[in-house]
């Protein structure tokens, strides 16, 4: 049995350390890893396929790969399409929906402040910007300018309710979920106490929190009505006792790996090698997990706020403290993307 991922960076990392653990061999299709991974030769039938992005998970779906993988089906329309997610949802009576948007040709319909948002994360292999907050029309406009200076299509774009910062939270529900066979869900659910930057950006540290809004419950509401069955992150944002859908997720994430160390029961239920003792874990509590390459990037950036909050948190004794990667593997890919860097811009490629 072999597993292959079509990336090479920190969750494929995690999927790599959870299938070694149970005696697979994941190897990568990135021909320069980014993390210490083997590279892949030819794909065969009976490899398990990993997905850490949209773009391989769709061509999968759409027969372009052969192997095996999760979800086996997904309507395509919807994945990576924040906008056509939310038009989803509205759509299926009793599921949560999401906030109220607009399309960009319906500026004089816009609700301010209002959040100028992408619907996909990628287009093509070019990385789309996560977006702007608006707080009056000229702002607006400013953005869709700077957006048609730049050069991107303004129609991959829509507008958004925005509830702003203060008193908004963002909750994930994650895990794995089988439509077919609850027994076998297993969930987690993580809010964010790190960002990688200020404003609309990535984690760089979540835990894990008491599920005080019934968002499982949400959660498998709205999989099963997609018949979903694989490894998933769902986004809530909740503001005071008012719950909205943000985007799914149908694959890895970037946290994936609280679960590497809590009986790494994700990966195992993706290549099917669960029994009866793991159906009795159905969900992971009491967990921090931290990014150790934004920890390492975080001591020359003198970014005390998030020292002081790993620090914190690795000598607290009500949470496991899961750094991943590890300071040595984040120290050892550093040191090796700056010699890549050092070889290729500075002495030139040889």
């Amino acid at each position: 049995m072999r597993g292959l991922v079509f990336s090479s960076y920190v969750n494929a990392y995690a999927i790599y350390c959870g299938a070694k653990q149970l005696g697979v061999e994941v190897c990568t299709t990135d021909r320069a890893p980014v993390f210490p991974l083997p590279v892949a030769g030819e794909l065969n039938k009976h490899d398990y396929l990993f997905f850490t992005e949209e773009a391989s998970l769709c061509r999968a779906l759409r027969c372009k790969k052969a192997g095996n993988f999760l979800p086996a089906a997904f309507p395509l329309a919807l994945l990576d399409n924040k906008w056509a997610f939310s038009n989803w949802l509205a759509t299926k009576p009793g599921l949560t929906t999401g906030l109220k948007q607009w399309s960009v040709d319906r500026i004089d319909d816009v609700k301010y402040p209002c959040l100028l948002k992408a619907k996909h994360s990628w287009h093509g292999d070019q990385k789309l910007p996560r977006g702007w907050v608006c707080n009056s029309r000229h702002e607006l406009c400013r953005a869709t300018q700077f957006l048609n200076d730049k050069g991107f299509d303004s129609s991959l774009f829509f507008i958004q309710q925005w509830l702003g910062m203060e008193g908004c939270r963002v909750i994930s529900v994650c895990g794995f979920h089988d439509a077919n066979h609850g027994s076998r869900n297993l969930t987690a659910v993580v809010e964010r106490i790190a960002s990688h930057t200020q404003g609309l950006s990535c984690s760089a540290a979540v835990e894990t929190i008491a599920d005080e809004w019934g968002v499982v419950s949400r959660a498998q509401d709205i999989l099963d009505s997609l018949d979903f069955t694989g490894p998933y992150e769902l986004e809530f944002l909740v503001a005071g006792r008012q719950v909205f859908t943000l985007e799914l997720n149908p694959r890895f994430w970037m946290q994936h790996a609280i679960f590497l160390y809590n009986g790494n029961g994700l990966v195992k239920r993706y290549i099917g090698l669960d029994g009866p003792e793991d159906e009795k874990e159905h969900s992971i509590n009491d967990v921090v997990w931290i990014d150790g390459m934004h920890l390492l990037r975080s001591i020359p950036d003198f970014n005390w706020d998030f020292l002081v909050l790993a620090v914190r948190k690795a000598f607290s004794r009500d949470k496991m403290v899961l750094i991943f990667p590890s300071v040595p593997m984040a120290l050892y890919v550093g040191f090796r993307s700056l010699h890549s860097f050092l070889k290729n811009k500075v002495f030139g490629k040889r």
